[in-house]
Order: structure tokens, then sequence, then C-alpha cells
């Protein structure tokens, strides 16, 4: 069974229909820079709503740690997570609208996105909220404990590099298609592998951007509020989203209903 394509066009300002060619795009930096230029207000918004959205999760997380109860850590991750992931999903959605080239009008689209999104995320954000709480307790109290072998410090930066991984993937594709939790999964373990240089990227990006930002906690608090989300989650998706093309031929698709829109509406004139 295909998966149920979620882009749409129906929120687009009007204007002249361009059609998508890659080969005619600004690669790497210049790309990022060019879609900075023209969308960072948008994103900007997106992004506070998500610090907003995040903010309880890693309150309640902050606390668990301290009280030192794994499973009010766990507890605080899933609700935390469920809290947060329509939150990320409608920063993805206006990043990758961006990434398309896709004009709108962003608080039309960022509430369509929340409509159609929330439900669907609620299960992945609980789950990679409960990894992060356990991962977050263990990394709270190693320190206290002696001897702890190099092997379990290397599983636990592994452990946060492939939650990363898989969850960028999987609110990636949230937004984009619809498709059960079991193969969400599984597509984004597929997608961390076939696509792998890519997948360091946006891993590497996100790895030093939070392992900066939490560790110099409270001090990065204004860095919070000035590149916030929206920075990691820009250039993660601006590396893993020629992927995400290739396998769900998302801009073809696009295309198809822009000119299915185009052809309905001259025929509308047609027969006036």
């Amino acid at each position: 069974m295909e998966p149920e394509n979620k882009i749409s066009t129906a929120a687009a300002e009007p204007q002249e229909t361009e059609e998508f060619d890659d080969h005619h795009r600004k690669v790497g930096v210049a790309r990022f820079f060019e879609i900075l230029g023209r969308d960072l207000w948008p994103f900007y918004k997106s992004s506070i709503l998500c610090v907003l959205g995040f903010a309880p999760g890693y309150a309640a997380l902050l606390l668990s740690t301290m009280a030192g109860s794994l499973p009010l850590c766990l507890l605080s991750g899933a609700v935390g997570g469920m809290i947060a992931a329509p939150f990320l999903c409608g920063l993805y959605d206006t990043i990758l609208r961006s990434l398309r080239d896709e004009p709108c009008y962003w608080w039309h689209t960022y509430r369509m996105a929340w409509k159609q999104n929330w439900k669907d995320s609620l299960l992945p954000g609980a789950l990679t909220g409960l990894l992060l709480g356990m991962w977050v307790f263990l990394l709270y109290t190693l320190p206290d404990m002696e001897n702890v072998p190099t092997a379990v410090w290397v599983c636990v930066v592994l452990t946060v590099l492939i939650i990363l991984a898989v969850s960028t993937y999987a609110f990636a594709q949230i937004v984009l298609v619809s498709v059960p939790l079991p193969r969400l999964i599984k597509n984004s373990a597929l997608f961390c592998i076939g696509f792998l240089p890519r997948t360091l990227i946006a891993v590497g990006v996100q790895a030093v951007y939070w392992g900066v930002t939490l560790l110099w906690m409270p001090y990065t608090l204004v860095l919070l509020f000035v590149t916030g989300f929206w920075f990691p989650a820009t250039v993660s998706l601006l590396a893993i989203y020629p992927g995400l093309d290739k396998a769900f031929h998302l801009e073809n698709t696009l295309n198809q209903r822009r000119d299915e829109e185009i052809a309905a509406v001259m025929q509308e004139h047609e027969n006036q």
C-alpha cells in the first residue's frame, strides 16, 4: 500500500506557477541563505512556538532528574514528547514548504499542519520523549557512579545520535505522508542507512547545536530565542530533503496537483 501524500497547494498565494527544477536551484550554503532570506520570519515564528511547546517537557525532565526518579523521568519524557510533537510538526511543515519553494500564508498553513498532523504525531512524540527521558536519566546518574566503562559512555552517545537521526526522518514523514507507526519507524531506519552521508550532516548539526545549548544553559537562553529550533531543523531538513523527495516523489506530486488546479480553473472559466 502506497503512503498517502499530505502535501497540498490549497493555501498557496495567487501567483504565476513555476515548475520545480532542482537543476536551477542553489545548493548547500547558498541554498540555505536563499531560503533564509525569503522565509526567516515564518521560521522564527514557528520556532518560538516550538520553544514554548518543548518548555513543559524540558522543565518536567529537569525536575525529574533532580529528584533522581527514573519512572518520573520516563513519564515526563513521554508526556512532554506528546505536547511538543505537534509544535515540531508545525515547524517542519513550515521549513519543508520553503524547501519546496511553495508560497503560502504562514499562519493558515501552520494551523492546517496542526490540524492535519497532531493526532499522527502523538504516539511518535511519546515514544521519542520516553527514550530521551531514559537517556537524560542515564546522563544524569552515570557521572555519580564509579568505574563506568568507556563502552557505556560510547553507547550513551550513540543512542542519542540514533534517536536524533530516526526522529528527524520520522517527523518529516509525519508532515509529508500518512503511514502507520511500524512503517514510519522502518522507513526512518532505512533512510538513516540509505542516505547515510546526509544523515550524518543532519545529526552532526543537531548534536553540536543542542549539546552546546544544553551544556551552557541558562546562558544560552538568549541563543534559544534567537536561533531556537529553526536553525538546526532547517539545516537538517535541507540535508535530508533530496532523499525524502526521491523516496516519495514529493515535488512531482506537487507539480501534478498544481497542474490539476490550473486545469480546473481554466475549465471553469471556459464554462462561464
